[in-house]
């Protein structure tokens, strides 16, 4: 066997082996999305503090709101493309920035207050529709969700259950 095929193999065989210890374990913890600003941006999304995603991830002052950038790898992009049907492999990153006001009446993007993240891997979170839900706060590479806050988000996308759990939507323009 050709040395590439046989890392090939072996790789896929390790990979293979890593999640069906993960899902027999229950772990259903996500893995940060490293590189997600080099993925597709999806759309921005401006949040102010009288909206209820606001709350959730509090800022100090003088923060005035909070930009949502949302990212699709390409696996993901595929799925937009393919009307909502998303594979193995999808990955949907939000990152929160907040938002300061300049003297000149501007806003500006200011620190990253978290990332939040969706996984599709249909054997590891088929419970929760095939995605595993994370967040990470600040510039932490520790997902930091409990498992009631991962049912919550889940609980959150099942209105979206017609479009695979997924809110966002992608225009090529």
């Amino acid at each position: 066997m050709p040395k590439l095929l046989a890392c090939s193999v072996t790789a896929a065989a390790s990979l293979a082996l890593c999640l069906a210890v993960r899902a027999a374990s229950g772990d259903s913890s996500v893995p940060y999305p490293a590189g997600y600003r080099q993925w597709v941006h999806l759309h921005s999304t401006i949040v102010g503090p009288k909206h209820v995603a606001f709350a959730k991830r509090p800022c100090e002052s003088p923060c005035t709101g909070g930009i949502y950038h949302f990212y699709a790898n390409p696996a993901a992009l595929e799925g937009f493309r393919n009307g909502g049907k998303f594979a193995d492999g999808s990955v949907i990153a939000d990152e929160v920035l907040e938002t300061r006001q300049l003297p000149s009446g501007s806003s500006v993007e200011g620190a990253r207050r978290a990332v939040g993240v969706m996984v599709k891997n249909s054997q590891i979170y088929a419970a929760t529709g095939g995605w595993g839900f994370g967040a990470f706060s600040g510039d932490n590479q520790t997902e930091d969700l409990t498992q009631q806050e991962r049912k919550d988000c889940y609980q959150c996308h099942v209105p979206q259950k017609d479009h695979d759990f997924v809110f966002s939507t992608y225009q090529e323009r």
